[in-house]
């Protein structure tokens, strides 16, 4: 039985050695392969373009969750009939939620749409990315090779559909194509340990990737405060409504009041005493209704200044002094890497798979 196994580990070992010699007889072929892949590899990392990077980090200020005044705001709304059952202010928007926010049609519809200086004119970051897309050779034999059908088909169109807001989206094969690009090129990090957010953006132009970023952080900062400031903005609404619907109220009953006095300014029966007193009931009632109400608007816009959150930048937007791709070193090694693993793989199928082809020939 040891012999059995004796006999199986020498056969392993001659077949190792057997591969080794295959692979050291084709040693300058596997060079010759290899240096190839390497002088490639080096064309190919100097054809690619630079990338720059450019960054921000900031820290959202959350506040703990604040009742809108439960018994305030709930007696505004139980003078409209409307019981609010102690409503709360919004929830706090959690970081965690920020990629969706970035990641959404209506946040990369309005970075397309800002506008950037480049070479002392403004343009639409939409316009920069679609002539950085149409630079790349492979895009362009794809449009028009695969995708000519559909570019002579949308020629037909009667106008090109430009980017724009509404309920509901109507996104163009263009369009996601631009969607693609922002977030292949814009990133947004979270650090849940410390609690600050990083975003950056990479372009071919450092002065680009710097202005698109800030324009980022200004949207995304500017999206949580919309969506914070909901809640209290309705709030805010309503009890403005009330107070002007109110008002108006109240002043209609002073020129009531006034226009009865002045017709029965010589009269001073008890008839008219009640009916006066009647009037001026209505007017005192109203009046405090309106004084409540103008209360109740004061601190409905300090609950919407209190709801709207604070962010602190650590490290602002910079313009990136050094490239952050490629990494030409790292190509050079990759490609002489799978030169190597190419030419040895060939030098040890190249028998076999011979050996295959006669035997499937006769």
């Amino acid at each position: 039985m040891n012999e059995i196994k004796n006999q199986q580990i020498e056969e392993d070992e001659i077949d190792l050695i057997e591969l080794f010699k295959k692979v050291y007889k084709e040693k300058k072929l596997i060079f010759k392969v290899t240096l190839f892949a390497i002088v490639f590899g080096v064309v190919y990392a100097l054809f690619q373009p630079n990338e720059f990077t450019s960054s921000t980090t900031f820290i959202p200020q959350l506040s703990s969750g604040v009742k809108t005044g439960g018994s305030s705001l709930g007696g505004l709304a139980s003078l409209a009939g409307i019981n609010l059952g102690g409503m709360e202010s919004s929830s706090e928007f959690p970081p965690s939620l920020y990629p969706q926010v970035v990641n959404g049609i209506p946040f990369k519809i309005d970075l397309l749409s800002s506008t950037i200086n480049l070479n002392d004119e403004e343009i639409l970051v939409k316009d920069h990315l679609s002539d950085k897309s149409n630079f790349n050779i492979l895009s362009t034999i794809k449009k028009y090779t695969i995708g000519l059908p559909s570019l002579i088909l949308g020629s037909f169109n009667s106008q090109d559909i430009e980017l724009s807001k509404s309920e509901i989206y109507s996104v163009t094969e263009e369009d996601e194509e631009l969607f693609k690009t922002v977030s292949s090129a814009l990133s947004l990090s979270i650090n849940d340990k410390e609690g600050f957010i990083t975003i950056s953006f990479t372009d071919n132009d450092k002065n680009i990737a710097a202005q698109i970023t800030q324009i980022a952080q200004t949207l995304l900062q500017k999206k949580i405060i919309e969506f914070k400031n909901q809640s209290s903005k309705e709030m805010l609404d309503f009890a403005t409504k009330q107070y002007d619907e109110k008002k108006t109220s109240y002043e209609k009953l002073q020129d009531k009041r006034a226009i009865f006095v002045d017709k029965n300014i010589n009269i001073s029966s008890s008839l008219f005493q009640n009916k006066l007193s009647r009037i001026e009931s209505e007017v005192n009632i109203s009046a405090s209704i309106v004084q409540q109400l103008a209360s109740q608007v004061e601190q409905a816009k300090l609950q919407v200044n209190k709801d709207t959150p604070v962010f602190t930048t650590i490290q602002p937007v910079t313009i990136p002094f050094e490239r952050s791709a490629p990494k030409r070193s790292l190509i050079v090694i990759v490609f002489g890497f799978l030169g190597i693993i190419a030419s040895v793989g060939y030098v040890l199928v190249k028998e076999p798979l011979n050996e295959i082809l006669k035997s499937i020939k006769s």
